[in-house]
């Protein structure tokens, strides 16, 4: 019979990789972002909105871009990057910029968000505080990023040594080794602060899309990743008694809430070398053909609340 796995990543990538660029910076709305587009990477922007007061506020009107465009990524990097001194402060400081994020992105207020702690500020709360203020603000702290993942206190910038086409694909190559997530932090592209040269982003951008044309990685928005790994860990995918003429069935059953976790999850059938694709029937959906491609087909099934029997022909 054939063999039905969910995949560790989306398209069953070795590894994923995800964009981080703080704080709204010119240079990447103006660099990045069309870069990001052109190639179909996504990329997400942690901005502080209450530096686009007043006579700033179309600079953060033009991030509504992403309405459009799902290769933008909006997420939250508190209100004014200037650091928190008890749980009140940083209560105010998340949900004034949640707020002002979800009216520029048009996101529902149970939308899940990406948050990163600002580097280089007081951030005086406690680990038990922190996590109580992101759950209520549905809010999800960003995976540590690159380049080394350790060392320095969080929202510290003191591993922010990334400054080569080099460094970055190091980056990338630990990320292949491991199969793990790596994330890549930047600000400035080719201006601003803690500027990472536009030539560089560019060369990056292309091997990320070679590398993923060879199945090699997966770049997701950083919301999209986290989402799939929790999805993921939480599934279930149980054999179960082929019909006449099925090459496999399965159940799949979801142990996270769809409404806040709506990824879709990869699931690879290994199928026989001869066959050049499959028909995959999924409960609640019409049937649809899966490409094989060197004896393995892949199909996505949206979570749902419910077990869903899935088989294949």
């Amino acid at each position: 019979m054939t063999a039905l796995r969910i995949a560790r990543w989306k398209n069953d990538a070795r590894a994923a990789v995800s964009l981080y660029y703080d704080d709204g910076t010119d240079s990447a709305f103006d660099f990045a972002v069309p870069s990001l587009l052109r190639r179909r990477i996504p990329g997400t922007f942690y901005l502080c909105c209450g530096w686009f007061e007043g006579d700033k506020a179309p600079k953060l009107a033009r991030w509504s871009l992403c309405r459009e465009h799902p290769e933008i990524v909006l997420g939250n990097h508190t209100w004014g990057h200037c650091g928190v001194q008890d749980a009140a402060d940083l209560a105010r400081e998340l949900h004034r910029n949640a707020e002002a994020l979800r009216a520029v992105s048009g996101l529902p207020p149970r939308a899940l968000v990406s948050f990163g702690i600002p580097g280089g500020v007081p951030w005086k709360v406690t680990p038990e505080e922190q996590a109580a203020r992101l759950a209520a603000e549905n809010l999800v702290l960003r995976r540590r990023y690159a380049p080394e993942n350790t060392g320095g206190p969080a929202g510290s910038h003191k591993d922010v040594r990334m400054n080569t086409f080099e460094d970055a694909v190091a980056v990338l190559e630990r990320a292949e080794a491991s199969g793990g997530w790596e994330p890549l932090l930047f600000h400035g592209v080719g201006g601003d602060w803690i500027a990472y040269p536009a030539s560089a982003h560019e060369r990056l951008l292309a091997e990320i899309d070679r590398r993923r044309a060879d199945g090699r990685l997966w770049p997701g928005a950083t919301i999209a990743v986290h989402k799939y790994a929790a999805e993921r860990d939480a599934a279930s995918l149980a054999p179960r008694p082929a019909p006449d003429g099925a090459l496999a069935a399965a159940e799949l059953s979801f142990g996270t809430d769809p409404a806040r976790y709506d990824e879709p999850l990869t699931v690879v059938a290994d199928v026989p070398a001869d066959r050049d694709g499959v028909v995959v029937e999924t409960a609640g959906a019409p049937a649809r053909r899966a490409p094989a491609v060197d004896g393995r087909a892949l199909f996505d099934v949206a979570p749902a609340g419910r077990p869903l029997s899935i088989v294949v022909r």
